[in-house]
């Protein structure tokens, strides 16, 4: 009984062994890429190696101090180099601008859509409350045309004043360029406030093609610490 008892030990104790050959550990299966992987690495724009070197990150104490950080994020302020921390600043200021740019042309197509359909019925959303009660305003849209004789009268009044509440900085969209460059460096010549502004790095002036179909211009958008968008002009 007792030989066949350890025996029966010793082939456990072999099978459980070869199982475990033919199993990778966990760090290797971190560090093997995968097609998921790949996937996640292109939308954000990052290599696969880029990719683990995050999930990395994430494991170790930035996972601890900033659980949910976006990738790019992470290993910029991980970044050891000044090439890398330019090259991820970079990414990021891109992404962020897209990420913006599509948050707020949703916005105005909701504000389109409430008009259309229940223009007897004012929004919450949409209001003359109080900045206050929305808490601080994490960034500012100024959208405006080439032919709006308002908007120089608006960006004069209001863009220095955006500036200070912005936490971020205000993006300026500009329609009627027809995405031509050289009108837009010719708009932007023409309006003093707005050179001023971008001189402090915290502004940005872009095409407005996005935006063409608003009533009326100028517009301005306030964009809150919880992500919504709100109509202040």
């Amino acid at each position: 009984m007792r030989r066949c008892s350890r025996l029966a030990a010793l082939l456990s104790i072999a099978i459980s062994t070869a199982a475990m050959s033919q199993t990778a550990s966990p760090l290797e299966y971190v560090e093997t890429p995968t097609a998921e992987t790949g996937d996640q690495a292109t939308t954000w724009g990052l290599s696969a190696e880029e990719w683990q070197q995050y999930r990395q990150i994430m494991q170790d104490r930035r996972g601890t101090w900033s659980p949910g950080l976006d990738p790019i994020t992470a290993l910029g302020v991980s970044a050891d180099t000044a090439a890398e921390r330019n090259r991820y600043a970079a990414l990021y200021v891109r992404t962020e601008f897209e990420r913006t740019r599509k948050e707020l042309a949703f916005q105005l197509a909701v504000d389109r859509a409430w008009a259309r359909l229940y223009p007897d019925t004012p929004r919450l959303q949409t209001r003359a409350i109080p900045q206050a009660s929305n808490g601080p305003t994490v960034r500012y849209a100024l959208i405006v045309s080439t032919d709006c004789v308002a908007c120089e009268a608006a960006i004069a009044q209001r863009l220095t004043h955006m500036l200070k509440q912005a936490q971020e900085g205000v993006d300026v969209h500009v329609v009627g360029t027809g995405d031509d460059d050289e009108v837009l460096r010719d708009w932007i010549a023409h309006q003093p406030e707005v050179m001023t502004a971008i001189k402090t790095g915290r502004v940005t002036v872009n095409h407005g093609h996005s935006f063409k179909d608003l009533a009326a211009f100028p517009a301005i958008y306030a964009k809150a610490e919880s992500g919504q968008w709100s109509r202040e002009l």
